[in-house]
């Protein structure tokens, strides 16, 4: 219990009147918790049933779990089967299998090493599947105390078709805890959890000679993947922190179920009641707009500096400025592992066709005519290395389109994703998308590496971007002092084309700059993302 409540965070509502420490607060109600956050957690799982009876009629309903963040989570040092999103995997799944639930567990670890929080945020859809029941948050490293990027990260998971997800905070910092319980008071979220890991061990366990520590914490200092491996650093958990996180987890969830078990058993009415509340939803993610959009709070951090604000926190209503909505964000992605939704999907032209394997070297002939998918040289010589301890398991990579200016234009097509609206070629694209953002893959490379700002021309809806109308986005999409994507203005003269019965809007790239080359550093896109009007 002591281990619990040191490594694992739940959050129940207050009135916030107490002090700061009150009204901040986070609290785990011990093993039988049957608090509101357990509670909801088990709703979660009951409505899983309901689905499976009247919708999807399958011998097993589902439940999905997707594990976002980076290196910690990827379970580097380790094999990947050796990260806690798997070991909680083991412990819950079989136990989900059994009557009454008959839920299959489906856990996915979408981690990519060595990324920030966004904009994977604006792909959570890409990289962690619409079905997702729960995601998590894993960029405690990369961001400080801050809590922007996390707020952000949230009000875009509450787009999400399954939202509110369960979301599991893999981090114990008091800022971003904050922003948790502060959601769950204004009914945003109503069963985040908080994770850590070795906080949850009693230092002086450790230090006791091998043999009498408790099993859990023997072997505590080796790692799971043969020594020498990459990956084998202070900051990321070995073998046994990763059993004990995916324990800590495995603890609440199995509470949860006993919960549902004890609602099974005591409410005969309990489907009525969870159909009723799906109609008529007591929480502040039941209040919608009238055409169908999800109505938010007003943030509680400022990004404003981004310049993009409306992308991550989206913008308050015209109508009442207490209440914030948030258009639809589409991306397209090279990095993997990808779900749906690849950076090829909107390729018209301009890259060359290359069937070598990704950690194979390009040939710079290549680029003369098109732009290619490459991976950079830090990230192939680390794949290598991890080859060569037999791969680990390791599904991430970061992919992108690599150009420099022999390599032509890059012609992408973006398709207007809303439905019930038509449109006619030529109409102007600013009736439709509001944004177009452009990211690179965020690497260590020279100091006369490719400027997305300065050595990259646009042509968007056929119409010519001045540079003063591309700008960087400051902060929040940002790895060790880096930022890695830009805002492109959309013209007022840019039209919308029509392509495969729908209508979309393209995008020129072209490397500009004559100072580029693929040995001080090309150019890179990793991620499209555009925001509909």
């Amino acid at each position: 219990l002591a281990m619990l409540k040191r490594g694992l965070r739940t959050f129940e509502k207050t009135d916030g009147k107490g002090g700061s420490d009150e009204h901040s607060s986070s609290k785990l109600e011990g093993l039988a918790f049957d608090g509101e956050s357990a509670r909801a957690t088990a709703y979660r799982l009951l409505n899983v049933m309901i689905d499976n009876e009247h919708h999807y009629q399958q011998e097993q309903g589902e439940f999905v779990m997707a594990f976002a963040g980076y290196s910690v989570t990827v379970g580097r040092g380790n094999h990947f089967s050796q990260s806690f999103p798997f070991i909680l995997e083991s412990i819950l799944k079989p136990i989900l299998e059994l009557p009454p639930f008959n839920i299959k567990l489906i856990v996915r670890n979408s981690a990519i090493g060595g990324i920030p929080s966004f904009p994977y945020g604006w792909c959570l859809q890409n990289f962690l599947g619409e079905d997702a029941h729960a995601i998590s948050w894993d960029y405690g490293m990369n961001e400080g105390n801050g809590a922007g990027g996390l707020e952000s990260y949230v009000r875009q998971s509450l787009m999400m078709p399954n939202a509110p997800p369960l979301f599991i905070l893999v981090d114990l910092k008091r800022p971003r805890l904050d922003v948790l319980h502060k959601y769950v008071n204004m009914g945003y979220l109503s069963d985040p959890i908080a994770l850590g890991g070795k906080e949850a061990v009693n230092k002086q366990l450790l230090a006791l000679p091998e043999k009498d520590r408790p099993v859990g914490l023997q072997q505590w200092d080796e790692w799971g993947a043969p020594k020498g491996s990459p990956g084998q650093s202070p900051w990321h958990p070995k073998k046994m922190e990763h059993e004990l996180m995916g324990w800590l987890l495995g603890m609440y969830l199995l509470d949860a179920v006993d919960v549902a078990l004890s609602i099974l058993e005591t409410d005969e009415n309990w489907r009525e009641k969870l159909l009723h509340d799906r109609q008529y939803p007591n929480s502040a993610m039941g209040d919608a707009s009238q055409n169908g959009e999800v109505i938010l709070p007003p943030p509680i951090t400022d990004v404003s500096s981004t310049g993009v604000t409306s992308l991550l926190h989206g913008a308050p209503l015209e109508s009442d400025a207490t209440k914030w909505h948030m258009h639809r964000i589409s991306c397209r992605t090279s990095f993997l592992p990808n779900i749906s939704g690849h950076l090829d999907s909107i390729v018209l032209s301009g890259v060359t066709k290359d069937e070598e394997d990704m950690l194979q070297p390009r040939d710079d002939s290549l680029f003369n005519g098109g732009w290619v998918m490459d991976v950079g040289s830090v990230e192939r010589e680390t794949k290598v290395k991890v080859e060569k301890v037999g791969g680990l398991g390791y599904i991430d990579m970061k992919t992108a389109l690599y150009g420099i200016p022999s390599s032509g234009t890059l012609k992408l097509w973006l398709p207007y994703e809303l439905k019930g609206k038509t449109t006619m070629d030529n109409d102007a694209a600013t009736n439709y998308f509001n944004a177009v953002v452009l990211c690179e893959v965020n690497e260590k490379r020279t100091d006369k590496e490719c400027n997305m700002l300065t050595d990259l021309t646009f042509l968007v809806g056929d119409a010519a971007v001045p540079k003063e109308s591309v700008s960087q986005i400051k902060g929040v999409a940002s790895y060790l002092k880096k930022d890695i994507c830009i805002h492109v203005g959309i013209p007022i003269e840019a039209k919308v084309s029509s392509k495969d019965q729908g209508f979309g809007l393209t995008v020129d790239v072209t490397v500009s700059g004559s100072g580029v080359t693929r040995e001080s550093g090309a150019c890179s896109i990793s991620h499209v993302i555009w925001e509909h009007q």
